[in-house]
């Protein structure tokens, strides 16, 4: 197989035939020794340089070549690490259920603000020296992880940080990356339709921990989550070093949070050395979310002293406890769409300003479902004016989803429209803190097959005018 490798090496590959292009070469995914896969014949009319496919016996009259291996994916996975086996030194990854956009986006631009290469990969996109790429997943496929690791050596980018979301890690997207450090931030209710238990749920996200950071690699974890024992104890069987952040953290210690008007004085022990900074944050899940971060950058060897002498720039990231402040109105816009981190958005806005909240939030379609009744109890108990709107109802019926929401919140206005309801809970703000949950940065809205464009940003900008 060292022609085939060598083949591979030079060209470009593929394992979908919607992209594939002329004289890439092909893996036959799903194929068995007994017959080609589904799309075998579709790879073929796009005159492909080969194809790589598990069946035994191949057809002599192709028009190009055809390859047969004992086990197709094996043979891929390996043949792709070869192909870009070359990586950055530092290469982390964030796993959990909230945060991990922020954790990755504060780590690439705390590098950046301090004149290092970097590269993040995640729910933004592609981020690499100061460019952004647009990205369809948050984690990609194990060819694209690969491929854009690889992108990044070659671009001489030594520190990368990439969202590890629980699908990723249970389909084996992230396999042979060889981890030096694994965040973990949380595990709170998602994602249901897919790992249909919070078990697979947790266990999914464990691969990383379990099998992808490697030998006297990092764990970087709140101490205050419940689930810290369990990543104490994988930490001390693997022999891993623990680093740990909150107001018991090992490594960085809070002392105090201050607000400085729509900022945060923070005050902590980093090994014993007192620092305090004014964060341009919200909330103490933001701050913990920037001390993740400020962790991963430790274990590629930034010190404190760096990091904490450009903390003061960093703003939050696209749609991630954004504000927009206007006329005496202010809103916030985030991504909030997890009961957990409803909850705690709500919360941490309404102890921050010591304001009431008002709320435009909704919920996706064709996702877990179950989670629906639990935020709307959620909105009830927590805000003073609740609006119920579409998020991405893709297939669904909305009515269906907006019903559903309703029925824990009764006090709630329905407004199908999310533009119009963004445009009345603007109008109806009398001191309250309006927040916009659910979509944070994206500039789309998923309806059917259609992706209409559609921004919370822009509209709350709009209407804030």
């Amino acid at each position: 197989m060292q022609a085939l490798q060598k083949l591979i090496n030079q060209k470009d590959c593929s394992i979908d035939t919607r992209t594939l292009k002329k004289k890439e070469i092909f893996y036959d995914l799903g194929s068995t020794k007994k017959k080609y896969g589904k799309y075998f014949y579709q790879a073929l009319n796009k005159k492909p340089s080969a194809i790589i496919t598990e069946k035994a016996k191949i057809n002599k009259n192709f028009s190009i070549k055809i390859y047969s291996t004992n086990n197709i994916n094996a043979f891929y996975k390996k043949s792709i690490f070869l192909k870009y086996k070359k990586k950055p030194k530092y290469r982390i990854a964030v796993t959990g259920t909230n945060g991990k956009t922020s954790v990755a986006y504060f780590f690439y631009k705390i590098l950046s603000l301090l004149n290092y290469k970097a590269g993040s990969v995640g729910t933004l996109g592609i981020f690499e020296n100061n460019k952004r790429y647009i990205g369809k997943l948050t984690t990609p496929s194990f060819l694209d992880n690969h491929k854009i690791f690889n992108s990044f050596y070659k671009k001489k980018i030594n520190y990368s940080i990439i969202e590890a979301s629980s699908h990723g890690l249970k389909q084996a997207r992230l396999e042979l990356i060889n981890f030096h450090c694994g965040i973990f931030t949380n595990l709170t209710h998602d994602h249901l339709d897919y790992h249909l238990t919070m078990r697979d749920y947790w266990n999914s996200k464990m691969i990383l921990f379990k099998n992808l950071v490697k030998n006297n690699g990092y764990v970087v974890a709140n101490t205050e989550i419940s689930q810290f024992k369990i990543l104490k104890k994988i930490s001390n069987v693997r022999k891993l070093n623990l680093l740990t952040y909150g107001n018991k953290g090992n490594t960085i210690k809070i002392i105090s949070l201050k607000r400085n008007g729509a900022n945060t004085i923070l005050k902590i022990n980093a090994l014993g050395e007192i620092f305090t900074t004014n964060l341009r944050f919200i909330g103490k899940f933001q701050i913990e979310n920037f001390l993740a971060a400020t962790l991963a950058c430790y274990t590629c060897g930034i010190s404190f002293q760096k990091i904490f002498s450009i903390a003061s720039k960093i703003q939050n990231p696209a749609g991630r406890m954004q504000l927009i402040k206007k006329n005496n109105k202010t809103v916030i816009i985030d991504y909030a769409h997890t009961p957990d981190a409803l909850h705690k958005t709500i919360s941490e806005i309404k102890s921050f300003f010591n304001k009431k909240v008002n709320l435009v939030f909704g919920c996706g379609g064709n996702r877990d479902s179950s989670k629906r009744r639990t935020m709307g109890k959620i909105a009830n108990n927590l805000c003073e004016k609740v609006y119920i709107t579409d998020d991405n109802p893709r297939y669904e019926d909305p009515k269906k989803i907006r019903s559903q929401i309703k029925s824990t919140c009764p006090r709630a206005i329905v407004v199908a429209s999310r533009d119009f309801a963004i445009k009345k809970a603007i109008q109806s703000l009398q001191g309250q803190i309006l927040l916009i949950a659910g979509k944070g940065h994206e500039n789309f809205q998923l309806i059917k097959d259609k992706r209409i464009p559609f921004s919370d940003y822009r509209y709350a900008k709009k209407y804030l005018e």
